[in-house]
């Protein structure tokens, strides 16, 4: 079991979330961000930004081209994000035409992914269906945190959540491994652990995490 970093080994432990405002995130990026919230929210569909976005806010600043967000769809919400397909403001990309059949909320269960590209501002959209795979649930949605992108409101993961989503996800030759550990370093003094580390054992992920909170106190020493 790692030792639990403690303030007097991190120096100068921030009293708050660090938050950065995505200034490395192209334009367009943050633009098909905040449309396609609206969007959601038009149709009161349930969201969460995750992927290059939060990182912004609790670890660092990164270049990303594209948007990662997952819905936690019910029927009427099916229907709204079928109507949003059909706008004329996006493309699917994936599934490919010969592979889906998009024509009822019931269709959108056959899928997890939705990749969409943005005709308006050229921003790719990567639309998780089936939050549990990236080891979210309702419990992950009633801690999410509310941040600002281009002046309008957007909802991003608590610090915990998004790091179950990295370790889950994580992809060699990535941004992740810096993903995770700037998240891990900055926001140290605001994590809540018990709930951390209760979910990381339950989706076996505890010997990731215990690997990463190696890594920072080495860092950290």
């Amino acid at each position: 079991m790692p030792q639990k970093i403690g303030k007097n080994v991190l120096k100068k432990p921030p009293s708050k979330p660090r938050a950065y405002k995505g200034e490395l995130l192209p334009p367009s990026v943050r633009k098909t961000t905040v449309d396609f919230v609206k969007e959601l929210k038009k149709h009161r569909i349930a969201y969460v930004v995750v992927g290059a976005v939060p990182v912004q806010f609790y670890g660092r600043e990164r270049f990303s081209r594209d948007v990662d967000v997952v819905l936690f769809l019910n029927k009427k919400g099916g229907q709204g994000l079928l109507k949003i397909l059909n706008s004329g403001y996006y493309e699917v990309k994936y599934p490919l035409p010969h592979e889906r059949r998009l024509e009822k909320p019931e269709d959108l269960l056959d899928w997890h992914l939705l990749r969409l590209k943005d005709l308006r501002y050229g921003g790719l959209l990567d639309v998780h269906l089936k939050p549990e795979r990236l080891g979210l649930d309702e419990v992950s949605y009633d801690k999410v945190k509310g941040v600002k992108m281009n002046g309008q409101k957007i909802v991003i993961p608590s610090v915990e959540d998004y790091l179950i989503t990295k370790l889950l996800s994580r992809r060699p030759s990535t941004h992740d491994f810096e993903d995770i550990m700037s998240t891990l370093i900055n926001q140290y003094q605001t994590i809540d652990w018990e709930y951390l580390e209760g979910k990381a054992k339950k989706l076996g992920l505890s010997h990731l995490l215990n690997y990463y909170r190696e890594a920072v106190e080495r860092k950290a020493q």
